[in-house]
């Protein structure tokens, strides 16, 4: 039996509700699926944490590179470690990408692609009196000359009931290098 000319219409409506339905259905699962990979919340470094950069001491002497920096923890909170990258682009406007945490020469030890003040105790660069600096060498030899040093400070925090290693972007520091 063949279909009338009026109800093939129908037919051609109905495959097209339902190829438009299947699609709304389709994008409803892939987004539930693609929210579950945005994070929730930036976890910060706690308001008041501060990092100084009290001292350093840039030799660019060809095959001699060496860099040497006294950091200072002027803020309310002990802080871990931090980053450091260095840019050997002399435009003020260039990003540090050079990572020289491997390069550390004493004052510190390599953890990742950060350095870290201790091993052993959590958030060792403490703001009281006696332990709030530290003086750290890095050999920068194999970048050219260096131009700017950008220190990222890092905290071991607490956050839901587990230890978290937190980067405090928001206190780093960026030093324009001169040569001594």
């Amino acid at each position: 039996m063949l279909l009338r000319a009026d109800k093939k219409a129908l037919s051609i409506v109905i495959g097209y509700v339902l190829l438009i339905a299947i699609s709304i259905v389709m994008s409803v699962i892939v987004y539930a699926w693609l929210k579950t990979y945005v994070p929730k919340d930036v976890t910060k470094c706690d308001e008041g944490t501060s990092i100084f950069l009290k001292n350093f001491i840039y030799n660019c002497t060809a095959g001699k590179e060496m860099l040497n920096i006294t950091l200072k923890n002027n803020g309310k909170f002990s802080i871990d470690g931090y980053f450091i990258h260095a840019s050997n682009v002399s435009n003020a406007d260039s990003l540090a990408v050079i990572d020289l945490s491997g390069k550390i020469l004493n004052g510190g030890i390599v953890s990742g692609n950060s350095v870290k003040f201790s091993q052993t105790i959590e958030n060792a660069l403490t703001p009281d009196l006696l332990t709030n600096e530290k003086m750290s060498s890095f050999n920068s030899t194999g970048y050219g000359r260096i131009y700017k040093i950008e220190i990222i400070p890092i905290r071991m925090q607490v956050i839901d009931n587990t230890k978290k290693v937190v980067s405090c972007s928001d206190v780093k520091i960026e030093q324009t290098l001169t040569c001594s």
